[in-house]
């Protein structure tokens, strides 16, 4: 049921940017839930989901029995049961799970995350969706978690009166309940404790610009603050300075094309923004410690596998 989708943010993205159905205009609507059994989709592929990435969706996969070996950027992660995986949108991610591994897959369209009603929401569910999380279930969230997914999904199976926005409210106790399980085990972020929409709308404009390279003053002038506050912010919440996101953001995307694909350097260099290759392979030794080849040649991993 999943389908490539062009990533209209950029060039055609060489790695794989998958949405489910194929509509284009499903993704958009902001009560949009889709939730289903890891089995229905891994059983037909081996077991085996190769790394791809979603524009505009959050994941999480709630694993009850099994194992998986998950596969987050340039990182591998083997996990047990009962886990959970979190995966904001544009995490490249892949999967190979034990044969006969259950659980459930629930998968928001980031609107219904991001819309007028969301700002309530947004201290909580912060630490979700700054970057990717592996962690176990424990009782008795496990039991709450597996409650509400099962409730989710027999709302989508119905067709009662505010179906809709019953799925909209499970999923945001869902969300809830992974939040509560981060925190039993220390894994929330200062920033989730202490929120700032000034925060969340700075990361969202470096996702949409970080490849035309802005300056901190127009991040800054963008979201209506000043590059002094822009920067105090993000060492008070984050410990690094504002410059920083954009650079982490950019060396981010630099390693996923140089696992996931077969780019040259070049090419790489010019669809980040860079006018000068040397520059880019400059930018790249001096952040990783490395060289451009060299990681590329230590993080080869096989990504032969059918999509799904």
């Amino acid at each position: 049921m999943k389908n490539s989708q062009t990533d209209n943010s950029n060039e055609t993205s060489p790695i794989p940017l998958f949405a489910l159905y194929g509509e284009s205009g499903a993704i958009e609507d902001p009560g949009f839930v889709h939730i289903e059994n890891i089995f229905s989709r891994s059983s037909l592929h081996g077991w085996v989901i190769r790394p791809h990435r979603h524009g505009r969706m959050f994941q999480t996969i709630c694993m009850y029995r099994g194992a998986v070996e998950v596969q987050l950027d340039e990182t591998v992660h083997r996990l047990e049961h009962p886990c959970a995986i979190t995966l904001p949108p544009g995490a490249v991610h892949g999967f190979r799970f034990a044969p006969d591994t259950e659980g459930r897959v629930l998968t928001l369209a980031e609107p219904m995350l991001t819309g007028e009603h969301y700002s309530r929401c947004a201290p909580y569910f912060a630490p979700l969706f700054e970057r990717p999380h592996t962690f176990a279930l424990e009782a008795p969230l496990l039991g709450q978690l597996q409650q509400l997914l099962e409730q989710i999904e027999c709302e989508l199976n119905r067709s009662d009166t505010g179906r809709a926005l019953m799925c909209e409210w499970l999923s945001r106790a869902a969300l809830m309940t992974l939040r509560r399980q981060l925190d039993q085990q220390g894994l929330a972020s200062e920033s989730g404790s202490t929120p700032s929409n000034t925060l969340v709308g700075f990361r969202r404009l470096i996702e949409n610009h970080f490849r035309e390279h802005w300056t901190i003053e127009r991040y800054a002038d963008a979201l209506g603050t000043s590059p002094a506050r822009l920067n105090r912010l993000c060492k008070r919440l984050l410990g690094k300075t504002a410059k920083t996101l954009p650079q982490e953001r950019l060396l981010l995307e630099a390693k996923r094309r140089l696992i996931y694909t077969s780019s040259n350097l070049d090419e790489i260099a010019y669809a980040l923004g860079f006018q000068d290759p040397a520059y880019f392979s400059r930018f790249f030794k001096r952040t990783t410690g490395v060289t451009a080849g060299r990681f590329r040649s230590d993080n080869n991993f096989d990504t032969t596998q059918e999509s799904p």
